[in-house]
């Protein structure tokens, strides 16, 4: 029986089981069979050669079938060009037509090398949107290779793409800073991967946090604490050169860390605790930080008083210039830093140090309010009040009319005089007469002037409710109670004359006491002529 005996030469590199700097020279395999899957593999060089077994040499020819097609003489080494699965039939016959029994082999022939892919953690590792990779300091990479035929033999890595390691376990990547790592894969049948490369940077610093206070930035420390206005806006901002800052975490008052959003506010007065930190896209945390605040909400209440005598009239409050204002202000958490107000529409606050005064006459206005030690403001109040020096102004009205005659006045006697006040914003308060020089009385009424008196002066003044005093003011009434008499004489033009008898027509009132009807109708009695001479005319 003829037997035939297949080699398989190899052209080129030969599979190995592994092909490190310290397997240069191990044995290579040129077919490779997988027990798991119970198939053989070559390479792409791999060739296969049949030769006659044994020193007989009875051998006429050989015939093969490649992939099931006919039989035809074997002349040179068989190659396969295509990758996949093969089937090599083959028989000899010997000069004397004894044909061998038909052997076969099934192979798979690879010419794929393996793909290699570089795994970081999941947690602890970064690509940008330049696509370059940020990794944790101390984290660990994974090299994974796959073969669809012959299977990964074995994988290797170099830092500097000169010097590979053959790669057995995850690598450890302690070295901080920007790197390289080359990397490839070999199968079983000696095709090798192209290598690769991947720049990436090891991250070993946390971000840094920095907390900052919007709007009203002021604050003071007492008791260990902090205190802030409820209108301080507590903003986090935080840095990272490398990966960068992908979270920035805070807890208020004791609760579970949430992702900062938005600017802070403590809204409720009291103590309150911040904790923040930061994180960056590989994983690494800063240290935590914690504020203590306490936010005063409850600004500073002012509270007015006024100095000296003010009348309300009409809702407005009147007074003199001797009047002032005091302010005063009751503390809140922090205390009170200044009182401070603005006269009649300045444009700005000034702060108040002594009791306000009033120089000039009119209505004036003062807006004041209190600001605490962390600059929160009190609202703001108003008060108004309208500065009256000008006294009341008293005028003199008589029952009867009165007669002005070269710089003198007459009244007929009896008269009234009564006193009328005006000008006076607040009211009357007393109204003071004073007769021939006498002192100033209370006036109670009406004051009749009688005729036992023939010159009558008057003085009077009036104050108001504010005690403005009107300057005192004289009047001097020469009193007139006679009624006159005119007789009618008879002359002869000569230096003698004769009264005539004549009658009332409007009796006077002193004849109309004692006259009677009697006498009405009797004749005049004749007078006496006058003894005095009289003018002629």
């Amino acid at each position: 029986m003829i037997k035939l005996i297949l080699l398989i030469l190899c052209l080129g590199l030969f599979p190995t089981a592994s092909f490190s700097q310290t397997s240069k020279n191990s044995k290579q395999l040129p077919l490779v069979f997988d027990p798991l899957t119970k198939k053989y593999f070559i390479g792409a060089s791999s060739k296969f050669v049949l030769k006659e077994s044994g020193p007989s040499q009875i051998v006429e020819r050989i015939e093969v079938s490649v992939d099931g097609g006919d039989y035809k003489t074997y002349n040179d080494s068989i190659e396969f060009k295509e990758e996949g699965k093969h089937t090599l039939k083959f028989r000899a016959v010997s000069s004397v037509n004894n044909w061998s029994p038909v052997q076969f082999i099934e192979v798979f022939v690879d010419m794929s090398a393996p793909s290699t892919e570089i795994k970081f953690p999941d947690t602890k590792f970064h690509k940008n949107e330049q696509q370059y990779y940020y990794v944790a300091h101390n984290s660990e990479l994974k090299l994974v290779a796959q073969d669809n035929l012959s299977g990964v033999a074995a994988i290797e890595y170099s830092w500097d793409g000169v010097n590979f390691n053959d790669y057995t376990k995850p690598i450890k990547l302690e070295k901080l800073g920007a790197q390289s790592i080359h990397y490839r894969s070999k199968d079983r049948v000696g095709n090798l991967e192209v290598t690769k490369k991947i720049d990436f940077s090891v991250d070993g610093t946390s971000p840094t946090s920095n907390l900052k206070i919007g709007q009203n930035p002021r604050s003071i420390f007492m008791n260990d604490r902090n205190y802030f206005s409820d209108g301080a806006a507590f903003i986090i901002e935080s840095q990272d050169d490398l990966s960068k800052v992908k979270t920035v975490w805070v807890s208020i008052d004791g609760s579970t860390a949430t992702p900062y959003l938005k600017p802070i506010y403590f809204l409720q007065e009291g103590p309150h605790t911040l904790k923040y930190f930061s994180e960056d896209f590989v994983g690494n945390r800063e240290t935590e930080k914690t504020m203590n605040i306490y936010t005063v909400s409850t600004p500073p209440l002012t509270s007015l008083v006024a100095s000296g005598k003010t009348i309300n009239t009409g809702g407005v409050n009147f007074a003199t210039k001797k009047f002032k204002i005091q302010l005063s202000a009751k503390d809140n958490a922090v205390g009170l830093e200044r009182l401070e107000y603005k006269f009649n529409g300045d444009a700005d606050f000034k702060p108040y140090i002594e009791p306000i005064e009033f120089k000039t006459e009119g209505l004036h206005t003062i807006t004041y309010r209190a600001v605490d030690r962390v600059g929160t403001y009190g609202p703001s109040k108003t008060y108004t009040v309208n500065i009256l020096e000008k006294g009341p102004e008293t005028t003199i009205s008589t029952a009867q009319s009165l007669v002005e005659r070269n710089n003198t006045t007459y009244s007929p006697a009896p008269n009234v005089i009564t006193f009328n006040v005006g000008n006076s914003a607040v009211g009357v308060d007393k109204t003071f007469v004073s007769i021939n020089d006498g002192p100033l009385q209370l006036y109670q009424g009406p004051i009749t002037l009688n005729s036992d008196q023939k010159v009558y002066k008057i003085s009077y003044k009036s104050v108001d409710k504010l005690g403005n005093e009107e300057p005192p003011k004289t009047m001097t009434f020469h009193m007139i109670s006679a009624t006159p008499v005119i007789d009618l004489f008879v002359t002869s033009g000569q230096s003698s004359e004769e009264q005539v008898r004549t009658n009332y027509l409007d009796q006077p009132a002193d004849a109309a006491k004692t006259h009677t009807p009697a006498a009405e109708n009797a004749a005049p009695a004749p007078r006496k002529p006058a003894n005095k001479a009289v003018n002629k005319r």
